[in-house]
């Protein structure tokens, strides 16, 4: 099914926004996208998916799948997905404010052993550019460090830096109006954002395996 131009269709509800090169992003806007998208912890396994990491590691990124269903679901959240081919492959969620607190960002392979190239900035850009059109001021998150990747070093080049608040399991990031700034315009052009006329779309179109 294609595009249908009222948000209230029931069948109707995630919102084409921008593409990235080969990659599309969408809004979740709805219930369907919510109960879809719930679905992503039991359908997705990343063991299978990206073979050679630990049992420890399989078992945070499992978690931050889980904890990225549940942020999703907090009714003040924004949620972005991204989709190779169809296949989902990636979601962002973070409550909108002055001080944009980024509650979770997790991507996995659409194919066998092969990570996604730039579906996090991908995701980053989006949020980034929401935050500018909010005039927010700050934006935060908190890094995980016993995952599978060294989430710190992905960040740092995205303007975020740590800050003295560090845990046994993450660290606090963040980055002032003024980094952000700076930084969108190279991200942009880096994962080729191009924004698109915003368009409701069919979610059972996706599938995540």
């Amino acid at each position: 099914m294609q595009i249908q131009n009222n948000p209230y269709h029931p069948h109707f509800g995630a919102i084409h926004v921008a593409n990235c090169d080969k990659l599309k992003l969408y809004k979740v806007a709805n219930n369907s996208d919510v109960n879809f998208l719930k679905t992503i912890p039991d359908e997705i396994n990343v063991e299978e998916l990206m073979p050679g990491l630990n049992k420890s590691q399989y078992e945070r990124w499992h978690e931050m799948l889980e904890y990225a269903v549940s942020m999703m679901q907090e009714p003040e959240n924004i949620t972005y997905f991204e989709t190779l081919n169809n296949k989902i492959c990636g979601i962002i969620t973070f409550f909108p404010d002055k001080t944009t607190i980024i509650d979770c960002i997790c991507t996995w392979p659409a194919l066998v052993g092969q990570k996604v190239k730039l579906a996090g900035k991908s995701l980053f850009c989006q949020a980034f550019k929401d935050f500018e059109e909010n005039n927010g001021t700050r934006i935060k998150l908190e890094a995980i460090t016993n995952g599978p990747f060294n989430t710190v070093e992905k960040y740092e080049p995205l303007g975020l830096k740590k800050t003295t608040d560090v845990y046994p399991t993450k660290v606090v990031m963040e980055a002032n109006k003024y980094k952000i700034k700076e930084i969108l315009p190279f991200l942009k052009d880096l994962v080729k954002y191009k924004e698109t006329k915003p368009e409701f779309v069919d979610i059972n179109e996706f599938y995540l395996n």
